[in-house]
């Protein structure tokens, strides 16, 4: 029986929040499709499970607390919290920032879409510059 798009939503939070890396095989298509800020993209479960690697790998305690879900049509729109001690490097697109001991985090949303039971593509979207003040990395210059 297919789960319903919120359950895998949320089941899919649970791994994350448990390293529980293997049950990405089950929540994702193989063909799922990934899109971040920083122009992150990727395709298939091992690019999805790798993007989440780096946050939790960043920090242990990294956590996502869904806060609000809405359905429409074949997608799913979750506003959420993602909060986290940096205790290891972090990369990002811009490169590699060592651990500071900072905590980090922010509201973010990801947009779900699902076939055949499970997760087809997220498409994730938070600001940036929140992550790099709460680390104190350099801000980047504007060009202009």
């Amino acid at each position: 029986m297919a789960s319903a798009p919120q359950d895998l939503v949320n089941r899919y939070y649970r791994a994350i929040n448990d390293a529980a890396w293997a049950e990405y095989d089950e929540l994702f298509t193989a063909d799922v499709a990934l899109e971040a800020p920083g122009g992150v993209t990727g395709t298939g479960i091992d690019a999805v499970r790798a993007f989440d690697q780096i946050w939790k790998g960043a920090a242990a305690d990294f956590t996502v607390t869904p806060l609000l879900q809405v359905q429409t049509g074949a997608s799913l729109l979750s506003e959420n919290r993602a909060w986290g001690t940096q205790t290891a490097v972090l990369t990002t697109p811009l490169g590699d920032v060592p651990p500071t001991g900072n905590e980090f985090g922010a509201k973010y949303v990801g947009v779900f879409e699902f076939r055949g039971g499970r997760i087809s593509a997220q498409r994730i979207y938070f600001d940036r510059m929140v992550i790099v003040e709460m680390l104190g990395m350099p801000v980047p210059a504007l060009a202009g």
